[in-house]
């Protein structure tokens, strides 16, 4: 990822949702593996990883089905050397525009020093297609972050989305120790014409429907984090083309740049690379347990409500006058072989005390889906 620009959240809003979500894709323990790419570029980050193949990321244990669950790791048992510490970079082979994600987990990467993790989705020529940072932290952080990268022209809750500097919502959900002492639960970003909208449900509590066959959002309740759309960004033009990524780096643009600020990993090391190279223990925690990944379409059935201004909430009640179909919903989906050479950043340089030159980003981006 890249800057952000925190923004204080919130939000009595409800997001005016498409009705007639059906499933799209089902990115089950049985044929998750199928439905992914290895991606094992160079970090663009700068991280102190090693992304791995499938094969040798299946014979080191760094991957895993059982259950009906699929485990992703870092190396936890090794002195790491090299391009850095062993890990998994993954992309969907299909691509989204439009779209309910819904993703149930029972457990993701836990605060670690050095540790930067993020699920998250993203599209071709980067910012140009846009990205959604749906789960990202960094270090001992333990509340979510969301933010959204676009190209020039848009603002979001109150913020330019322009590039690497993003548009971010802080506590926007559990996010590391903190979710995974809850026995994991549920993250949702519903993406339409009028805005983009993140839930976080705690283990328990996620509503019946939400990976049920015709999941709803109207009667989830407020979002956690909402970027409505309207005059100040059109999201159609903005975001389109999505595939979604997950993966666990360490150091690098945001974690390691904060290392020297952060009294508490500091001390464990004069230097992130050095704790992260000599401590592999300390990573035992750094895993995603996924139970499901779901992704629904809309069948368009209803026309998207006009979206309520930002300044005022509006009752789920209130009758909504609708907006022009023009434009109605529309998936694209791309079989074969993940695109990586032409996709926008994984991570966004976190921290607007983070300063490089934006050229230098966009000309590390090129060679990589960060």
């Amino acid at each position: 990822m890249h800057f952000f620009t925190y923004i204080s959240f919130f939000s009595g809003l409800v997001p005016l949702a498409f009705a007639g979500y059906s499933l799209k894709d089902d990115y089950s323990a049985d044929k998750f593996f199928d439905l992914f790419g290895f991606d094992t570029i160079d970090d663009p980050t700068h991280g102190y990883v090693n992304f791995v193949d499938q094969t040798t990321a299946q014979s080191s244990g760094l991957i895993n089905t059982n259950n009906g669950a699929t485990t992703l790791r870092v190396d936890s048992t090794n002195v790491a050397s090299g391009r850095g510490r062993n890990s998994v970079r993954l992309t969907s082979k299909a691509s989204y525009t439009h779209a309910l994600m819904v993703l149930d987990l029972a457990h993701m990467p836990g605060n670690a020093c050095g540790i930067w993790s993020a699920f998250w989705t993203t599209g071709p020529n980067w910012p140009s297609s846009g990205e959604i940072d749906i789960i990202e932290g960094a270090n001992m952080q333990s509340q979510n972050q969301v933010t959204m990268h676009t190209s020039e022209g848009c603002s979001l809750a109150g913020s330019t989305c322009l590039a690497h500097e993003g548009c971010s919502l802080e506590n926007s959900g559990k996010f590391g120790d903190g979710f995974n002492q809850g026995n994991g639960g549920i993250y949702a970003m519903e993406w339409t014409s009028n805005g983009i909208f993140v839930w976080n449900f705690d283990r328990g509590q996620e509503p019946q429907d939400v990976l049920g066959e015709s999941p709803d959002p109207k009667g989830w309740g407020n979002p956690t984090a909402s970027f409505q759309g309207g005059s100040s960004c059109d999201i159609d033009q903005h975001f389109k083309d999505q595939q979604i990524f997950f993966d666990t780096t360490f150091c690098g643009d945001w974690a390691g740049r904060e290392w020297s600020q952060d009294s508490t990993c500091s001390a464990k090391a004069s230097t992130c690379e050095e704790y992260v190279q000599n401590n592999p223990a300390a990573f035992a925690e750094a895993y995603w347990q996924i139970n499901a990944l779901k992704v629904y379409t809309s069948d368009g059935s209803a026309d998207p409500a006009q979206p309520p201004q930002q300044t005022t909430p509006i009752p789920a009640e209130q009758p909504q006058q609708p907006v022009p179909t023009e434009q109605p919903m529309v998936t694209q989906v791309i079989t074969g072989a993940p695109i990586t050479m032409t996709v926008g950043p994984d991570f966004i340089l976190p921290r607007a005390k983070v300063q490089q030159q934006a050229a230098d980003c966009l000309g590390c981006k090129s060679a990589s889906p960060y």
